[in-house]
């Protein structure tokens, strides 16, 4: 039953790592996007990095019960929250008691993590990249980009109300 608990862990990391590099390499292709699709571009990554962690998030809560739902219960920093939360996610174990032939043979009672450390890692690295994602969204928001209407879109409802 392990083995095939790990494995099922390992197929989950490697898909969620698969996910994570394509939306690092649309991070990367950002480079080549035109400055007026720039926003959507980005907005585009982020909801993809956002679904990503929910996804992630949410397998873990049915496998486990482990909620680390978070929405609106943020009072100040963002980012200790996050770590917190991962931390305890980390941490988070279930123990047998030990017997008493391990208490006389000195031997320490099975500890069996809630959440796989392979899970672990993935929802870390989907926060990060959503995180990472957001602050991008809030520097074209704070360079002026955020708020412009695209070029594309200006020049339909120029066409339209020409017509």
């Amino acid at each position: 039953m392990r083995e095939h608990e790990a494995e099922e862990a390992e197929a989950r990391f490697e898909r969620n790592k698969r996910a994570g590099k394509a939306i690092y390499a649309g991070i990367a292709d950002l480079k080549k996007v035109p400055r007026e699709n720039l926003p959507d571009a980005v907005f585009l990554l982020f909801m993809e990095a956002k679904q990503q962690n929910e996804l992630i998030r949410r397998s873990i809560k049915d496998r486990t019960h482990y909620d680390s739902n978070f929405e609106g219960m943020i009072d100040g920093d963002l980012a200790t929250y996050l770590a917190q939360d991962a931390a305890y996610a980390l941490r988070d174990h279930v123990t047998n008691p030990q017997t008493f032939f391990e208490a006389i043979s000195e031997q320490l009672p099975d500890v069996h993590f809630t959440i796989q450390q392979q899970d672990a890692v993935s929802m870390v690295a989907a926060m990060i990249r959503e995180q990472r994602l957001e602050g991008i969204l809030e520097g074209l928001r704070l360079a002026g980009l955020l708020n412009e209407a695209p070029n594309r879109r200006r020049a339909g409802l120029e066409t339209e109300g020409s017509g």
